[in-house]
């Protein structure tokens, strides 16, 4: 009989680190050079059979023991790069302390750098890629100037709601107020009215699936010739897929070039990270000066979370879930699901 397994987390409460208690991120920088391949060294007993290795001259691994007084707040991380009233609607929501891989990746993208965001999710990673989108867009230009690239449509409705949250009018801004405009391009979309959408007066900042994205491209609805910064969310996930991952690549060298935009990649979980970075630079998916920022590498599991499974048959998961909500009553919850 086949069987299945369901993995729950129960309670899912807000974890808060205090300065002492954050992880140590590790950035690893890849330096631009002719004989690059040669510098590769072991890093690792894990992957000392790899001949994808880390380049262990550039590898930076000093302790960063940031504290409050010398961690700096979004605000003075941004100021000379992020338009004022996005930082003043940064703050209204709520951002005003930066996360570990804030901290760290920022710096590398304002310089505009090509980087490797690798954290675990609930990071920060969405508001770190969109902060550098608002550093680079004009709003007063019509022509799609962002791009961020997600597996799915519900992580880019989830990226769309934070984006046009950021980008709204911020509280007692008096006059006119000029934003700009995001396009949510979903599976499952109407495309026909996108495709008047984009003739008429493009948006600045499109977040697509990888298949509406390409469907318009290979209509030559519009073009990434205007594209200024490239981001792809959950990038494994995409790499993950069959279906998707020959579209991400002509996405990423056939309908534009690397040297022509500013490259991110965002990902929770890079298996065999090392082969990655390798790839993105022999295919040209980013330049050969990319940063790979990894915060919270190895975390172990936080001691207030009760971890327990439950083998059922596959036509009985959903079943055997509602089951668990219903008697568990969480207050909030995380469900993940293999496909859409």
């Amino acid at each position: 009989m086949d069987t299945a397994t369901l993995s729950l987390l129960s309670p899912l409460p807000t974890q808060r680190f205090l300065s002492y208690e954050k992880p140590t991120p590790t950035c690893y920088v890849l330096p631009s050079h002719n004989h690059f391949l040669k510098h590769f060294s072991y890093t690792t007993n894990l992957n000392r059979n790899s001949k994808f290795r880390t380049p262990e001259a550039v590898l930076d691994t000093s302790p960063i023991t940031p504290t409050a007084l010398t961690t700096p707040t979004l605000r003075e991380l941004c100021q000379a790069h992020v338009p004022e009233h996005i930082l003043q609607r940064m703050e209204d929501i709520g951002y005003v302390m930066p996360t570990d891989i804030q901290r760290e990746a920022l710096p590398y993208l304002f310089s505009g750098r090509d980087c490797i965001l690798h954290a675990q999710t609930g990071s920060g990673k969405t508001l770190t890629y969109l902060l550098l989108i608002n550093s680079i867009i004009n709003a007063a230009k019509s022509s799609v100037q962002a791009l961020v690239v997600v597996p799915t449509r519900e992580l880019g409705m989830q990226v769309t709601k934070v984006a046009r949250t950021l980008a709204a009018k911020p509280t007692g801004v008096v006059g006119e107020h000029k934003s700009c405009s995001i396009m949510a391009l979903l599976d499952g979309g109407t495309l026909k009215r996108h495709k008047t959408w984009l003739k008429a007066e493009p948006p600045t900042v499109v977040v697509a699936t990888v298949g509406s994205l390409c469907q318009m491209l290979e209509r030559h609805t519009f073009s990434l010739e205007t594209v200024r910064v490239l981001i792809v969310d959950e990038v494994d996930c995409i790499f993950n897929s069959s279906k998707q991952v020959s579209s991400l690549r002509k996405i990423l060298t056939s309908y534009s070039s690397c040297n022509n935009r500013q490259t991110v990649f965002a990902s929770a979980s890079i298996p065999q990270h090392n082969r990655f970075i390798h790839d993105c630079l022999q295919q040209k998916w980013t330049k050969r000066d990319v940063v790979h920022i990894h915060v919270s590498a190895v975390e172990p599991m936080p001691s207030r979370l009760y971890h327990r499974f439950i083998r059922c048959e596959t036509e009985r998961k959903l079943e055997t879930l509602l089951s668990l909500v219903q008697s568990d009553a969480p207050e909030s919850g995380i469900i993940f699901v293999a496909e859409q």
